[in-house]
């Protein structure tokens, strides 16, 4: 039977007393169906809710195409009588995130032209996505404006139900697929006067002011759209919060104001970008000096593990080994990343391709390359000597 959702007209009562009138398993996981219930199941972009059935936990609450609704709970029930509870925090949360995107769209599509293709309302952040090809901060703002002045209004919101026959009567933002109360046709519309109009089976706030704030945080060009991250309410508080800690205490260990630290943060970051480059320079001019003194002259093979060496730097000292006249290389390090590189000068004939096989049963590692150039990541730094003796020994008979 299809269960009655009590939710539909009140979005506030979260304690009821519960009947159960069915007993399965959802997802590997037993689950009830209530003859009445308050609980939000997932639908429309919104999380479902959660709560307790009695002595046992309300995991997750799904709905079924044939209207009832299977409440996912962490044990079997002694009983088929007993005392309900929403999670407010929950709840309340998805209702300020609910009714604040409705808000949202509505500011996007009179303020922008933009329509709303989708919509998420997720466990931290919610998005979505609306008909716009690229977007800058000052129409964020604009937006941004417009549904908080909706907010702080505190407009109250209406619900109707209808039927087909009555929709004209209403301008919906979009046109259904509507929710619908079972098998009775019905259509929920959900209406901010003056400002949006919905057909919505969604949790609500009774006022747009307990929505408390919009505040878009992110955004980013999608499937030529642009989908745009938003907070409402208490997660907007949260989030400000902690921004606003981090930019203050940055600000004071450094002995600025405010708004002088991301200024002094842009101009470290360029002084570490140019002190990056010239370490790049140096150490590009110590391993060629390094190479041209383990080549020595006459030139002769270069063959080594260094206990520490990054793998950019193990693989230039090849490189430059072989150009300063090699005929063949094999360097390995132990640490922070193990790593061996095998080459041999571009006039030889040996392909060091045959290698690799060997080279990475004995490294028990990755890699590959070309006939004159090998690259392998070890597991070890002990199987990376292993695969460079072998290595080393192979070379020094075959060049």
């Amino acid at each position: 039977m299809a269960s009655e959702r009590l939710y539909y007209d009140d979005s506030y009562t979260t304690r009821f007393a519960a009947q159960v009138v069915g007993r399965g398993v959802h997802q590997g996981r037993p689950a009830v169906e209530l003859e009445r219930t308050f609980f939000y199941p997932e639908s429309g972009g919104q999380q479902a809710d959660r709560g307790t059935l009695g002595a046992a936990s309300v995991l997750d609450v799904q709905s079924e195409d044939d209207g009832r609704v299977w409440h996912v709970v962490s044990g079997e029930l002694a009983s088929d009588a007993m005392e309900a509870e929403v999670d407010w925090a929950r709840r309340f949360d998805a209702m300020q995130q609910h009714t604040g995107q409705h808000i949202l769209s509505a500011a996007f599509e009179r303020n922008a032209g933009a329509a709303t293709v989708s919509s998420h309302l997720g466990e931290d952040r919610s998005s979505i996505e609306v008909t716009l090809p690229d977007v800058g901060w000052k129409t964020v703002g604009e937006i941004e404006e417009a549904a908080n002045r909706i907010v702080w209004e505190d407009r109250p919101i209406q619900r109707h139900w209808v039927g087909e026959d009555d929709l004209a009567r209403f301008q919906l933002r979009k046109p259904p697929p509507a929710e619908r109360a079972g098998s009775s046709g019905r259509i929920r519309i959900v209406v901010i006067p003056d400002w949006d109009t919905s057909a919505c089976g969604g949790t609500h706030t009774r006022h747009t002011g307990e929505v408390g704030a919009i505040k878009i945080v992110r955004w980013e060009k999608v499937r030529g759209n642009v989908r745009f991250e938003f907070l409402c309410g208490a997660r907007a508080l949260a989030d400000h919060a902690w921004r606003t800690e981090a930019l203050v205490e940055r600000a004071r260990k450094h002995t600025l104001k405010d708004r002088e630290l991301l200024d002094h943060l842009e101009r470290a970051l360029g002084e570490r970008d140019e002190l990056r480059k010239r370490l790049a320079d140096l150490t590009e001019r110590l391993l060629e000096t390094e190479a041209k003194g383990k080549v020595g002259s006459p030139a002769g093979p270069v063959s080594e593990v260094a206990a520490k060496r990054s793998r950019e730097d193990t693989r230039k000292l090849a490189i430059l080994s072989l150009a300063a006249g090699a005929p063949w290389v094999a360097v390995g390090a132990e640490a922070p990343d193990p790593v061996l590189v095998v080459g041999r000068a571009k006039s030889g004939s040996f392909d060091l391709k045959t290698l690799l096989p060997e080279l990475l049963a004995r490294s028990r590692g990755k890699g590959g390359g070309s006939p004159d150039l090998l690259q392998v990541a070890g597991e070890s730094a002990e199987s990376i000597r292993d695969a460079w003796s072998w290595a080393a020994e192979k070379l020094g008979r075959e060049i």
